[in-house]
């Protein structure tokens, strides 16, 4: 078969000779008479149906040519009979018309002997001929960066992505009828702003050259929106397109849709009450049912959902009462006190309403599955809300959790600008202190504030986040047609550089890095472990190592193959060499010389990185890194408990035992940190870990 370069200049060849022949290869415009959809449901004998769309199959008998076109609904089977069509026009589509080439036909519908719906073609027109070939297994493709990357591709190859995309249209729509049906209006708000506010995030800055001022990419339409409540409107929405420059992983993304309404002369009672209307008008509309199955957690929405104080909730996982810490410094200690681990927290210079947060996050949300409001959140937590009456400690506020993700953040809104004045001083002297995510002092609204409030509820989501859960995705990339991605290098004719038929990325431990090839058959591959291991204990290592990589890779959409062979290989050698200065460069050296990628030997080198001296880099690395190392120390749990095994080991079980240096001592807890280089989170991480040594815990005797 050609390569790609030879069936690209094959195709502008054959644009070429079209124009030679005076025939326009990129038509103006096409009309039909039916949709693919429509066509399939007509009457056998319908005569002169017109039909348009892409060419997806092509199969030439002789004097008979079979072919499939595709719509962004359907698919359907065409067929030209040369005893039905002019000889030399039979030969021209045989010959000058590709698959992945746009067509219009017009013909007669019929059933084949199998019972396929198809036109019979009596005309056709070349509508846009495609000069690069369609993908022969891009729809077999599970790697996550290359759909992201060529959704456009992801979208022609995968039927399932297409209908990913209706529904999601489908939910917003929803949305926006059911909020114009209450009578609210919808309006749009700036996306340049001069300040950052709105909400507790880090922006992104640019520079306005005509203003010469600095200027911020929105966080949310808040203040905005207040400010048209303000000027008479009562209730207000806006999808908004909001920017937060912090950390991506699978269910955040730094260039996100935002939902946020407000209405006047509520309070945040009323609006848990219409909210949780509106998700289950969504839920029946979109998709039937208020039951929801989310990768096999069954996720009840009948009934009044439950309320929970934020306060009770820390004292229930965490047994820290959070209103007998009034300082920063006396909530720091009790945490310590507790030997609670808070990834990534600088004590220094996080507030204290943001290490609340942090903490009841990790403590708390993990367990939250059926849909649950969080209500009374602490006051310096939530710098834009009312104090509540009783208890002026805390505010007026839930959020909506389904599934440990925070798919609603909701107030009855401050109105009043004298506290709201006193609040944002505050948050000035957090920011003051190091702390980039809190609120700046905005004059122009609370400017705005003192010409007078109504009572007002409003409340922020997640549309993405929301989408995911609907449509079972794990990541927040599968529901948005071209998220943000880390630019490819190009080379100066503007194609993509290659090295083994690859694009090449600039990668970062931060990036999902997939592992398209090994460079060795897994048969081959097989052999030589066999060969090289023969110690028990090193075999249900490698295989555990194995499992967990593969759990990796099925989490973030990567080859899960791969990476388990990378997780069985990557101590080959340790059975004839158990010196940790040697280990793993004479493995790699074997692997090496068997054919395996350069990639995948650097993640296995990089896994002892004192002894080979090489340092890890990307993604894979940290990965091996720390898979293979939670292995070692699950087997070590699993083993105290009576029936010795793996599917008895809870996540806190391995954490608690985390903070006990004695145990396993010879296990390094900074490598299983490692995971959260990957942005996976300790408990997250332990948890998939568990879970993939279950599936294999009667080969490796756990």
């Amino acid at each position: 078969m050609a390569n790609l370069s030879d069936e690209k200049e094959i195709r502008i060849e054959k644009v070429s000779k079209l124009r030679e022949a005076g025939v326009n290869p990129f038509v103006e415009r096409c009309d039909r008479t039916h949709s693919l959809t429509e066509a399939r449901k007509l009457d056998i004998g319908t005569t002169n149906v017109e039909l348009r769309g892409r060419m997806m199959l092509k199969r030439s008998f002789g004097k008979l040519l079979f072919a499939t076109i595709q719509d962004f609904d359907e698919r359907m089977q065409i067929c030209l009979n040369i005893k039905s069509i002019d000889t030399e026009r039979f030969k021209f589509f045989d010959k000058m018309i590709d698959v992945g080439d746009f067509v219009w036909l017009t013909g007669d519908i019929f059933k084949t002997e199998k019972g396929e719906i198809t036109l019979n073609v009596k005309e056709f027109v070349l509508l846009s001929k495609a000069i690069r070939p369609l993908p022969e297994k891009f729809h077999g493709i599970t790697d996550l960066e290359t759909k992201s990357r060529q959704r456009y591709l992801d979208l022609i190859m995968d039927s399932s992505t297409r209908d990913r995309f209706k529904k999601r249209f489908k939910i917003i729509t929803t949305i926006r009828n059911f909020l114009n049906d209450n009578d609210f209006y919808e309006v749009e708000t700036p996306v340049l702003q001069a300040k950052p506010s709105g909400a507790l995030a880090k922006p992104f800055k640019t520079h306005h050259n005509a203003l010469d001022i600095d200027m911020f990419l929105r966080i949310s339409p808040e203040t905005y929106l207040k400010r048209c409540i303000a000027g008479g409107f009562e209730r207000v929405y806006e999808f908004a397109r909001s920017f937060r420059n912090e950390g991506m992983d699978p269910s955040h993304l730094q260039d996100f849709t935002l939902l946020e309404f407000y209405a006047s002369y509520w309070n945040y009672e009323d609006n848990m009450k219409f909210t949780e209307a509106l998700i289950k008008k969504i839920l029946m509309d979109v998709n039937g049912s208020l039951m929801l199955e989310y990768h096999g957690t069954k996720i009840d929405f009948s009934g009044e959902w439950p309320r929970y104080s934020f306060r009770d909730l820390i004292i229930k996982h965490a047994n820290i009462d959070i209103d007998t810490c009034p300082t920063k410094n006396e909530l720091v200690a009790q945490i310590k006190a507790k030997g609670i681990s808070l990834e990534g927290v600088d004590f220094n210079k996080i507030g204290r309403g943001n290490l609340i947060d942090q903490l009841y996050k990790k403590v708390a949300r993990p367990s939250m599955i059926n849909p649950q409001f969080l209500i009374h959140h602490p006051l310096d937590l939530s710098p834009l809300a009312r104090r509540n009456d009783a208890n002026p400690d805390i505010t007026d506020r839930f959020q909506l959790v389904v599934n440990t993700w925070e798919i609603i953040n909701a107030y009855s809104e401050l109105v009043d600008p004298i506290d709201q004045r006193a609040r944002l001083l505050d948050q000035a002297k957090a920011r003051e202190t190091g702390d980039d995510e809190a609120m700046i002092m905005e004059e122009d609204f609370i400017q705005c504030m003192e010409y007078g409030m109504p009572p007002i509820s409003g409340w922020g989501m997640g549309i993405d986040r929301f989408v995911a859960l609907l449509t079972n995705q794990e990541n927040l990339r599968e529901v948005i047609l071209f998220p943000l991605m880390r630019p490819l290098e190009y080379d100066t004719n503007g194609e993509e550089v290659q090295s083994d038929g690859s694009i090449v990325l600039k990668a970062d431990a931060q990036t999902p890095m997939d592992l398209k090839e090994l460079g060795v058959s897994y048969e081959k591959l097989d052999s030589f472990f066999a060969e090289k291991v023969k110690k028990e204990s090193l075999i249900n290592h490698s295989k555990a190592s194995a499992a967990i990589m593969r759990g990796i890779a099925k989490k973030f959409g990567l080859n899960e193959k791969n990476y388990y062979y990378l997780g069985l290989l990557h101590d080959i050698d340790f059975d004839e060499n158990d010196s940790m200065k040697d280990h793993a460069t004479i493995g790699a050296k074997w692997l090496k010389e068997l054919g395996m990628v350069d990639t995948a030997l650097h993640a296995i080198l990089s896994h002892n990185e004192e002894g080979s001296g090489v340092k890890r880099e990307n993604f894979l690395d940290y990965a091996l890194t720390s898979a293979e190392t939670i292995s070692g120390f699950i087997s070590a749990v699993a083993k105290i408990y009576p029936d010795k095994k793996v599917t008895s080991v809870k996540v806190k079980s391995v954490t608690k035992r985390m903070t006990d240096k004695a145990f396993a001592a010879n296990v390094n807890r900074d490598a299983i940190l490692l995971c959260e280089k990957i942005n996976v989170p300790l408990e997250e991480f332990v948890n998939l870990a568990i879970n993939s040594m279950v599936e294999i815990g009667n080969e490796i005797g756990l």
